[in-house]
């Protein structure tokens, strides 16, 4: 036992690579994809999650089983949605494995035109790399004849303070608890955030409700 989410737990935390030395990469597949060492990683990923839920869907069809014939927690070996790999792929955050559920992620998504939590219609994200005061992030709109705004937050609660954005060769400093970036239509790009860890009070309120906050946001 090499107990590997939670030596993965220290390294996210502290991003040293001795913390990262002490992870065997073939168990944190995840990891490995961040370290440059597993590009098919997002796909292989997602493949998987689509044939559990397939399996979970098709379990839920033939369950045998009738509500007074089974324990209350039953049910929750076979739910289909699953989240891990798009936490860590889209927030650049980690769930080890489904056992801890406070959200540890460099980026947050809102939608401003719907004011509502999550990526807005048709955006999609990919974190590709992650350091002690960075994070690489590509977002694309996928929709071809609309564009789309998107929030994009330091940390799942806002704890980060982003720092300064690198686009297109082009750097931009900045001091923000999140920033907005608007996606022209079929279009996309790669983001270089750099930010400060852990400096802001962890809130779970969304951008637009959040001015009694401070001034740093």
């Amino acid at each position: 036992m090499t107990y590997s989410d939670r030596l993965a737990e220290i390294y996210l935390w502290s991003m040293q690579r001795k913390d990262l030395e002490r992870i065997p990469l073939e168990q944190e597949p995840w990891l490995g994809y961040l370290e440059g060492k597993n590009d098919a990683y997002p796909v292989q990923a997602l493949q998987r999650d689509f044939e559990s839920v397939r399996e979970k869907v098709e379990a839920i069809r033939n369950d045998p089983t009738s509500p007074d014939t089974r324990l209350a927690d039953y049910l929750l070996r076979i739910v289909p949605p699953a989240t891990d790999h798009l936490t860590e792929l889209m927030l650049g955050g980690y769930f080890a494995h489904g056992k801890i559920w406070a959200l540890h992620a460099r980026l947050r998504y809102f939608d401003p035109e719907r004011r509502r939590s999550g990526m807005p219609e048709d955006v999609a994200a990919l974190v590709h790399k992650l350091t002690a005061d960075s994070v690489t992030v590509t977002l694309v709109n996928t929709n071809q004849v609309e564009a789309r705004d998107v929030q994009v937050q330091a940390g799942g609660y806002g704890e980060h303070q982003f720092k300064g954005v690198k686009m297109g060769g082009q750097s931009t400093a900045l001091d923000a608890g999140w920033i907005n970036v608007r996606l022209a239509p079929g279009a996309g790009a790669t983001l270089e955030l750099s930010m400060d860890r852990y400096v802001n009070p962890p809130t779970l309120a969304q951008p637009w409700n959040r001015g009694w906050v401070g001034p740093r946001q």
